[in-house]
This record gives structure tokens, C-alpha cells and sequence, in this order.
């Protein structure tokens, strides 16, 4: 296992889906990296040498990535919260955010409300 930025990536896997395993980085930010690497998306994680390894640990720690952007993404909800707009008191409610239909879908938003009133 290589660690990158405090988290493990499986030799096995190819570069693009092993960043993707990193909270906070997605398909894009994977690609921006990996560009500015010149690596391809196919390659190995335990085809990488150590001086790209040492530069990719350089690149990623720039990005928000693990706890901040899980801190982040709680920070902003509670601002939601405080502010007591449409999208917070959705979320104070347990409900669909972003326009979903909740009369015949939205399963597993009524799970997590039903869940939290016990």
C-alpha cells in the first residue's frame, strides 16, 4: 500500500480510481493532477516511481481534501441552519434539498427521518 496525504491507495488499482478514493477529490480533480503529472489515467498506482509519488504527495495536499472538506461541507450547512433559509430548513427536516419530487421518492430521505424522530 502507497500512502498519499494520510490515505492508503491499493497498489492493484489504476492512478485515476486511487485519487478518487481520497475524500474531496473527484474525477476532475483526479484529472487537473494527473495532467499536471503528464501520467495517464491507465497507469498502475505501483507503476508510479518515487520522484511522481513525492510530487503527486505534493500536488494533492494543496487540494481541500479529508477532514477540511468535511469540515467544510458541515460548516456550510450550519450557515444554512443559522441563516434558516429554504435549503436549512430542508436539512433541519430530514428532506430532500434540491427539488426533488418526496411525494412518491425520496426513500431514503423519510429513512433518516423517521429514523432521527425515535
Amino acid at each position: 500500500m502507497i500512502s498519499i496525504a494520510g490515505y492508503k491507495l491499493k497498489e492493484e488499482d489504476r492512478i485515476l480510481s486511487a485519487l478518487r478514493n481520497v475524500y474531496g477529490i473527484g474525477l476532475n480533480k483526479a484529472i487537473q493532477i494527473l495532467y499536471c503529472l503528464n501520467l495517464s489515467k491507465n497507469i498502475y498506482v505501483k507503476d508510479i516511481n518515487y520522484s511522481n509519488l513525492l510530487k503527486l504527495n505534493k500536488i494533492v495536499i494543496h487540494y481541500v481534501h479529508g477532514f477540511r472538506a468535511k469540515r467544510n461541507l458541515r460548516n456550510n450547512i450550519g450557515l444554512l441552519f443559522e441563516n434558516r433559509c429554504y435549503r436549512g430548513v430542508r436539512h433541519a427536516y430530514f428532506l430532500s434539498v434540491r427539488g426533488q419530487r418526496t411525494k412518491t421518492n425520496a426513500k431514503t430521505q423519510k429513512n433518516k427521518k423517521k429514523k432521527n424522530k425515535k
